[in-house]
């Protein structure tokens, strides 16, 4: 073993010193803004809209009566919603303001968890700065074709999940058990689908580390076989028509591998691949090589059991577990190892000890190039809406600002019904009907993930989803006639829409309107 990969591999804790120094601590407050800036902030947008609507749920049992059902959904196996609720009620915060306070907190323990990480992979600290920065610089990199980012720009039980495992990651590099399965635990009440994943890396990592490769790949290979097992025993189980449509649809293809677009193929092969060549190029006796290897064996065991078992012909057990999804740390781990290795190439130190400044100005253009990159990403996302969306400021997004009228002109009980494609509209931007105005609506496209989730909900689903169809087109009398029987009492219709009914509210893109003359 070499003298770099012997000071690689020397414990970090232990030393007498601070697990986490003050100026570490201040550098990485200073980083949080930072990143905030670069990926903005969206509090009611995408998936922050079903968890927030929950957590409004949770906080006023009096809101979201009729579509309590889908509002809940996501709260029945996560403490997380109830954990934001129940500081909300305790401390009587703003949800807005808390909202941005606990975004906030996620990013700095989300770069404290990289930064422990790097630590623990790399001696030098250039190299566990540079990896915290490619960390930062690329917080909201989507994760293949899974439909999910590193980091997401709003709150949801990701937003602690992710650290929480990056914590237990480090704990079980320290070889601390007690402290990796308390902190995976954790990760479980928070999201337990991505603890599945996390948990699953961590043993393999441990069987790796504890020279057990042999068992590690007997491991991966069994999880490939009880796939197998699990499609050949579900397949022939009845499907209802509206989960079909639930599951079929054309928002959810990143449920199926085989309808990935090809640059979404690369994204899982490309990195498995960098970490094979990893894993050779540095050997199994180096930590960084022993995370290469587990990398390896989860991504290989992942990809082949989705590919081969997770069919559109069904069954759709394996589709709702999203194995895929399992590459989300291993795109957390890879960022880390990436950035770690940029600062070790780019950061070095001359014969003299001091910094090559040449290297440290290239390095610094390589994370500001990502970082620039990352910006434009994000607000070609949601080009309408405020990069940073401040509580108590008002929306720039048209639909928001219909939605905001909603909220402060509508009764409580109020249903709506909307196009239900209206959350994936052109400059709607994704933003949360519910979980900003604090109204029902009928089932839509966004639901659609709940009774994937949920197969009891599909026929509810279906039937309200269905009945809003192409609601800008219809006549006032069809309208009626579908929507009323639902409980439907007010119309979110688009700015073209022809209706007789009144609108007591209308702007460039979207009208508001009651539900009868």
């Amino acid at each position: 073993m070499t003298t770099e990969q012997a000071e690689i591999d020397r414990p970090v804790t232990g030393t007498g010193k601070p697990a986490v120094s003050r100026s570490a601590l201040l550098w990485l407050a200073t980083l949080t803004p930072a990143v905030l800036f670069i990926h903005g902030y969206h509090p009611f947008a995408d998936d922050a809209g079903i968890y927030v609507a929950g957590i409004r749920k949770l906080t006023d049992p009096t809101l979201y009566r009729p579509d309590a059902a889908f509002v809940l959904a996501n709260t029945r196996f996560s403490l997380f919603a109830h954990l934001l609720a129940g500081v909300v009620r305790i401390t009587r915060i703003p949800l807005d303001y808390f909202l941005l306070a606990t975004h906030l907190a996620s990013i700095f323990a989300f770069l404290l968890a990289c930064w422990a990480l790097a630590r623990r992979i790399f001696a030098s600290p250039a190299a566990q700065w540079s990896a915290v920065a490619l960390a930062g610089a690329c917080f909201t990199l989507p994760v293949a074709g899974t439909a999910i980012l590193i980091m997401d720009p709003y709150v949801t039980a990701r937003s602690i999940s992710t650290p929480l495992g990056l914590f237990a990651l480090a704990a079980s590099v320290d070889r601390k058990w007690a402290r990796a399965v308390l902190f995976l635990l954790l990760t479980a009440l928070m999201h337990p689908l991505m603890a599945i994943y996390v948990a699953a890396f961590v043993f393999l990592f441990i069987l790796v580390d504890l020279d057990h490769p042999r068992g590690a790949c007997v491991l991966s290979f069994f999880a490939i076989i009880a796939s197998g097992i699990s499609y050949l025993a579900t397949r022939h189980l009845p499907v209802s028509a509206a989960y079909n449509q639930a599951i079929h649809s054309s928002v959810r293809l990143y449920l199926f591998p085989s309808q990935w677009l090809w640059y979404e193929d690369i994204g899982l092969v490309v990195p498995l691949a960098l970490f094979a060549l990893a894993a050779y190029r540095l050997g199994s006796r180096t930590r960084a090589g022993k995370l290469c290897i587990a990398v390896v064996l989860l991504g290989t065991a992942s990809m082949l059991s989705a590919f081969l078992f997770v069919r559109t012909s069904g069954p759709n057990l394996l589709a709702r577990l999203q194995l895929l999804r399992s590459f989300h740390i291993l795109y957390v781990l890879g960022i880390v190892l990436l950035g770690g290795f940029i600062g070790e190439l780019l950061l070095h130190r001359s014969p003299d000890g001091s910094h090559v400044q040449p290297s440290r100005r290239m390095a610094c253009a390589l994370l500001i190039a990502i970082a620039v990159v990352m910006f434009l990403a994000q607000r070609h996302t949601y080009p309408l809406s405020a990069h940073i969306e401040f509580p108590g400021e008002a929306p720039r997004n048209p639909w928001q600002q219909a939605f905001v009228w909603i909220r402060v002109n509508t009764p409580q009980d109020a249903v709506f019904a909307a196009n239900p494609q209206l959350v994936f509209l052109n400059g709607e931007d994704s933003q949360g009907f519910r979980a900003t105005t604090g109204r029902s609506l009928l089932a839509d496209d966004k639901d659609e993930g709940v009774a994937v989730v949920f197969p009891h909900l599909a026929a509810r689903w279906a039937a309200e989803r269905n009945a809003q169809a192409e609601l800008d087109h219809l006549s006032d009398p069809e309208r009626l006639v579908r929507l009323h029987p639902l409980g439907a009492t007010w119309l979110l219709l688009s700015g073209h829409a022809a209706t007789s009914f009144p609108c007591p509210y209308r702007n460039s893109v979207a009208q508001v309107c009651r539900l009868g003359w």
